[in-house]
């Protein structure tokens, strides 16, 4: 390959091509090198089936964070990308044809990456410092879970993820709890120190804050450094149900006055063909539920900007009766407007970034 060889082969073999620049010359490399070779041929297979597979597992991950069915991903999913490619770019889908989302698919590369997420998740656990959330809460099947969650410090803010959940086969006392894959079972399989756990909350079930057997106190014996908080939320909550008897009867009197309208369907539907002659800005009542926090001041916030059209549609309801008292309406404001704050301050502290919850 010396110079002065190369100049004796372009002569001899390439006489033509002794005055062409230096551009010909490269473009006649760039075209050697795209050339096709039976092993660029494997290689480019190979790059397009390690892209596929890749747009495989992103394509999972986005099927598990929206929650639909595995099996989206065969129905819609791959046909809506092949109708694009084919309209829009006008090119083949043999690629797309080819990737793998069928419903196991998924569901394989969904616990695979779980499986990948947990392990970095208890390598960062077993050198850091954090604190846990329990809460046991039965489903509506009448199951009963333990969830726990864990917050600690990374890159200096604040991450808190789901640690596990776990049923509880049969009863759920502070016994059971410890027995049943609970915390500290998970630690010792994970290897992860207790004496890492620096705080545990929970609400105020006997079961879990009980000074003699709660679950909590079993802790607290085996790590006595440990702090333990009363759960802020859930204190808050406690708060908000104890309110005067007076409030407490107007209150009920709404409730009433909702499932006047709510327990009948025909009469929710006269209820919604009035409110459209009024020209209300809602044509429904919110229904009061026990169990969800929010609940009393959503009903009560919906209640207050339809109140007019309601007193006119239950006019023979005695309960409405009560209520358009100067008194009543005055508590019926009040109720709306305190547990419209409550409502605020519940999700005020709930959120990843909030550093007081605990």
């Amino acid at each position: 390959m010396k110079r002065g060889r190369l100049e004796a082969h372009l002569k001899a073999k390439h006489n033509a091509h002794i005055n062409s620049d230096l551009n010909y010359f490269q473009t006649l490399k760039k075209i050697f090198e795209k050339r096709v070779t039976l092993k660029s041929l494997f290689t480019a297979h190979n790059a397009t089936i390690n892209r596929t597979l890749e747009a495989s597992y992103q394509i999972s991950l986005l099927i598990a964070k929206s929650g639909k069915s595995h099996t989206i991903g065969e129905n819609l999913i791959k046909p809506s990308i092949s109708a694009f490619l084919k309209t829009v770019l006008e090119k083949d889908d043999k690629d797309v044809k080819a990737m793998p989302l069928s419903n196991n698919t998924v569901s394989r590369r969904i616990d695979e990456m779980s499986e990948d997420i947990e392990i970095q998740f208890v390598e960062k656990l077993k050198t850091r410092k954090s604190s846990v959330q329990m809460n046991e809460s039965t489903l509506r099947d009448s199951e009963a879970v333990l969830i726990t969650y864990v917050r600690y410090i990374d890159k200096g803010d604040f991450v808190e993820e789901m640690l596990f959940c776990k049923s509880l086969e049969s009863t759920t006392t502070s016994k059971d709890i410890y027995i049943y894959s609970k915390l500290k079972n998970y630690l010792d399989v994970s290897n992860i120190p207790m004496k890492n756990i620096t705080s545990c909350a929970a609400d105020g079930a006997p079961n879990m804050m009980g000074k003699k057997n709660g679950y909590l106190k079993v802790m607290k014996d085996e790590n006595p450094d440990m702090l333990l908080v009363h759960c802020v939320i859930h204190r808050e909550n406690l708060v908000a149900k104890n309110i005067s008897p007076v409030l407490n009867e107007v209150l009920n009197l709404v409730i009433k006055c909702i499932n006047a309208i709510k327990a009948s369907a025909k009469c929710e539907r006269l209820f919604k063909l009035f409110c459209e002659e009024q020209n209300e800005d809602h044509v429904r009542l919110i229904l009061h539920t026990e169990v969800r926090w929010l609940s009393k001041g959503n009903c009560l916030k919906r209640f207050m900007e339809i109140f007019d059209t309601l007193s006119d549609f239950l006019s023979d309801k005695p309960e409405m009766k009560n209520l358009l008292t100067v008194d009543g309406k005055a508590i019926v404001s009040y109720l709306a407007d305190i547990f419209e704050k409550l409502n605020i301050l519940n999700k005020q502290l709930q959120g990843t970034s909030i550093d007081s919850i605990r």
